[in-house]
């Protein structure tokens, strides 16, 4: 018996398959860089060089802030109205606004360098926390690159304004021609106005507050990085030339770039929407080509946009959308996508994309294997089988169930409120006669005024009795309501939605939510909507539009036909299913059918009878007159 052992991959071994090689490009991690050196000592400098080359993301205070107030959004508009009321931005919100462009998807492909963490300030985080916070981050950094220099010694290497390097560089400056250019020179900085970081005492102060809390941590981070990827400079030496060490450092570390998406977009010629694929992408193949001969590829998308279908949506893409990348072409579909896309195409190309968001529709006739096929295709994609049938019925009717206990509950409480109204001015009504009848009694004589004011006082005696005062009680047992929601209840038997199809539309949409939000892992980089295959969907024309309006349509409608030999296969299907009821009322059908035709043959036996009947008595009958006739005629 041979046992199949687990067999490790080489190092160092070249992926030739394109598919396997551009999975690994793109789960690969960015290249991130951090600059360490002194104040001054030309970090921000040395980071552009590398950003504009390395195509990465300088990530640096001033233009987050910037990008935050450009873009419009809640923190942007508070940064602006700070700044515009001359308040200072609290450092807190710049490192936190740090934090998020560090973690942006745009940071996520192409990587970052940083060159203000740590800071000087020590107002929101210690040295060593804000240590702690790179250490923390999602994307750790590479590379360290560390900008030496000796204060004492250094100099300015043409002029030599702070000391010289030895003492023959005195002799060199013996041309007058130099020296009237030094003399310009010297007149020109007397005029530029200078920053208060650049005066000598401030830059000593900043200089000494690095060595006290900063070069200490920074030492003990650069003490554990990995040597190979731990670069140091000496800042003495010009910016052209640190950038130029660090790029042939670069190379011997065999480091990737960012891959650069490219738009593919001609102001020459404007390409229609309408163009079939093929030709498309014949078009779009030729534009800004990197070489000669090297024509953008189409990609498995197609036209499809990837970031539409990430989420779970199949949208054309359109061609003043379309970018390259890794050699391929990807069309979008707006221009939000694009700029998703553009800032970090990986999480919309990693497998299983292209993946379907598997949203079906199968319909056809009864017992063709929708119900099979609904089941097989859930299980091979993954989804869940949606029956119209069993989940969107069953909540219709109980929506319409209590829609009718509402309208009669709502009928008897106006029933209700209209008797107490009408015994309540029947009371009034009373009250008023009775006023009138006693306003009456007073112009009588006085005689019997005596008596009337008996008589009165007793009548008031009784109006005044609870009995008399209050109305009697109104339920909905009360037999003046049921006669008032009589009809409604017979109405309500009969109750229907005012828009059926939007109410099975509006249910079949909460099912549908429902479902995607309960299968939304059914596999990893599922899209977020999809998953699910609905069955027994009637083929009703006015229910297709209430979906159309609800945006609720699939990407695949399966029609299940049987159009050989007049479907006789599938009628052949559903009679064996229902034999026994399909025979029952076949025997049922031929005993009609006999019983009836043996009473045809009985009333035409019957008919004929008598009309045979009548016949024999018609010739009798005729005999007897011709019997008479000849007796007549012997007569004579």
């Amino acid at each position: 018996m041979t046992t199949q052992e687990k067999t490790e991959e080489p190092p160092f071994v070249d992926i030739f398959n394109e598919d396997e090689a551009e999975k690994n490009f793109i789960l690969s991690k960015p290249v991130c860089f951090v600059v360490f050196g002194k104040p001054g000592v030309g970090k921000t400098t040395l980071a552009q060089q590398i950003t504009q080359a390395w195509k990465c993301i300088h990530v640096e205070a001033l233009p987050v802030l910037e990008e935050q107030m450009a873009s419009e959004t809640e923190s942007g508009v508070m940064l602006q109205s700070m700044l515009i009321s001359g308040q200072s931005i609290p450092d807190e919100l710049v490192t936190k606004l740090i934090l998020e462009k560090l973690n942006s998807p745009e940071v996520s492909h192409f990587g970052y360098i940083i060159t203000e963490i740590p800071s000087l300030s020590q107002d929101a985080m210690t040295t060593l926390q804000q240590i702690e916070l790179i250490k923390n981050l999602n994307l750790k950094p590479d590379i360290i690159i560390n900008i030496k220099v000796r204060i004492l010694s250094r100099q300015h290497q043409i002029l030599n304004l702070l000391q010289a390097r030895d003492q023959t560089c005195f002799l060199m400056v013996t041309s007058q021609a130099f020296l009237a250019e030094m003399q310009a020179v010297a007149e020109i900085l007397q005029n530029i106005v200078q920053r208060p970081e650049d005066y000598l005492e401030n830059i000593e102060n900043m200089v000494k507050l690095y060595k006290d809390i900063m070069l200490h941590p920074l030492e003990e981070v650069m003490a554990e990085h990995d040597s190979q990827y731990l670069i140091e400079l000496d800042g003495n030496q010009p910016p052209e030339e640190l950038f130029m060490a660090v790029m042939d450092r670069f190379k011997y570390l065999n480091l990737k770039r960012a891959a650069i998406l490219t738009k593919l977009q001609s102001a020459e010629e404007e390409i229609s929407d309408t163009m079939e694929n093929d030709e498309l992408f014949r078009t779009l193949a030729s534009y800004k080509l990197i070489a000669p001969r090297y024509r953008w590829r189409r990609s498995r998308w197609g036209r499809t946009c990837p970031v539409n279908l990430k989420e779970g949506n199949i949208f054309q893409g359109l061609p003043d959308f379309s970018v390259s990348f890794l050699g391929k072409i990807y069309c979008l579909s707006s221009e939000e996508a694009l700029k998703t896309f553009l800032s970090n195409p990986r999480p919309y190309l990693l497998p299983p994309m292209p993946a379907p968001p598997f949203k079906v529709f199968i319909v056809g006739p009864q017992s063709s294997g929708k119900t099979t096929l609904s089941n097989l295709l859930a299980k091979h994609y993954k989804g869940k089988v949606v029956d119209y049938n069993k989940l969107v019925r069953p909540r219709f009717d109980k929506a319409l169930e209590m829609l009718t206990k509402n309208t009669i509950a709502e009928a008897t409480e106006a029933a209700i409120k209209t008797v107490k109204e009408r015994l309540l001015t029947e009371l009034q009504a009373k009250k008023q006669d009775v006023n009138i009848v006693l306003f009456t009694d007073e112009k009588e004589t006085s005689e019997t005024f005596a008596l009337r004011s008996d008589e009165d006082s007793s009548r008031d005696v009784k109006l005044d009795s609870p009995k008399e005062s209050a109305i009697e009680e109104v339920t909905a047992d009360h037999p003046e309501v049921l006669s008032i929601i009589k009809e409604t209840v017979q109405m309500a038997k009969s109750m229907n939605f005012e828009q059926p199809h939007e109410k099975y539309a509006e249910i079949l949409d909460e099912v549908l939510q429902e479902v995607v939000e309960e299968n939304k892992n059914r596999f990893y980089g599922a899209p977020k909507y999809g998953g699910w295959i609905l069955d027994n969907f009637p083929t009703t024309r006015e229910l297709w539009m209430a979906l159309v309006d609800k945006g609720i349509l699939p990407d695949l409608v399966i029609c299940l036909l049987d159009t050989g030999n007049n479907g006789k296969y599938l009628l052949n299907r559903l009679y064996l299913e229902n034999k026994p009821e399909i025979d029952s009322k076949i025997l049922e059908r031929l005993l009609d059918e006999l019983l009836t035709k043996r009473k045809e043959e009985e009333e035409a036996r019957k008919a004929k009878e008598e009309a045979m009947k009548i016949e024999e008595e018609n010739r009798r009958l005729m005999e007897a007159m011709n019997v008479k006739a000849k007796g007549k005629h012997e007569i004579i």
